[in-house]
């Protein structure tokens, strides 16, 4: 994983585990910028990451949900966190976060 999808999913990581460390406002634009990948990726965002009221998921129950290797289900989260990593979107809201 290239430092700017590290850099969201470091951020992602912390959202999940405390969903109250950024302001509403925040919360919504990254709502917004998840809208930038396909529901289906978006919601296995969610589950993986426990966003926006998910409880977390293993990577292997998703993986079987969408009958998928967890390899396979790894690259499809890492393809869908660079997608919106390099998203002129969330260049703007990094700013606002630090």
């Amino acid at each position: 994983m290239d430092a700017l999808s590290q850099e969201l999913q470091d951020f992602l990581i912390r959202l999940g585990k405390e969903p109250n460390c950024v302001s509403e406002k925040i919360e919504h634009y990254v709502k917004h910028i998840m809208h930038l990948i396909y529901a289906d990726d978006e919601t296995m965002l969610q589950q993986y990451y426990g966003l926006f009221g998910n409880d977390v998921k293993p990577l292997e129950d998703i993986a079987k949900e969408h009958s998928v290797s967890t390899e396979t289900m790894r690259k499809i989260i890492e393809a869908n966190v660079r997608r919106m990593a390099v998203s002129p979107e969330w260049q703007m809201v990094k700013q606002l976060i630090k």
